[in-house]
């Protein structure tokens, strides 16, 4: 098992739900060959198995932040925490935030974990990402590169 795991999280009937899924996709054969992928599922729940033993895990998931469509953020499960009071901004209902809880409550949570987040446009119908969101993809690529290459250091 790798010890590093990035998730796309994402409903791919929801418009721009499903950016995790197709962000994971657009990684294809061009990460490193000892990160795995993993195309995940709107109940976050059944990420545990994918998220266990690892050492590092990078989540990509839509985001409503109310701000602009395509707006990339990057953080950490405690930064969300602390700033929001544990508001969640997700639009799954048993979502990340609950995914991690449930793994520290369990001791099974990876120390080190990076939120990568697009915020959407629409989760109307469809099975097509809008424009914005879209053009947001290559450069979620970069920021998981950056992520990768920051675990070698630690």
């Amino acid at each position: 098992m790798s010890d590093c795991v990035i998730i796309g999280i994402g409903n791919l009937i929801k418009s721009d739900d499903g950016v995790g899924v197709h962000a994971v996709r657009y990684l294809e054969g061009k990460v490193p060959g000892d990160v795995e992928l993993v195309e995940g599922s709107i109940f976050c729940a059944d990420l545990f198995v994918f998220i266990e033993g690892r050492d590092k895990v990078i989540f990509i998931d839509a985001i409503d932040a109310g701000d602009e469509p395509g707006a990339i953020f990057r953080f950490t499960p405690d930064q969300v925490r602390n700033e929001n009071k544990g508001v969640s901004m997700s639009v799954h209902d048993f979502g990340l935030y609950e995914l991690i809880a449930m793994a520290r409550l369990m001791d099974q949570c990876p120390e080190d974990i990076t939120i990568i987040s697009v915020q959407v446009k629409t989760i109307q119908t469809g099975d097509t990402l809008s424009d914005e969101v879209s053009a947001a993809i290559p450069r979620v690529h970069e920021l998981v590169l950056e992520e990768i290459g920051a675990r070698g250091g630690r």
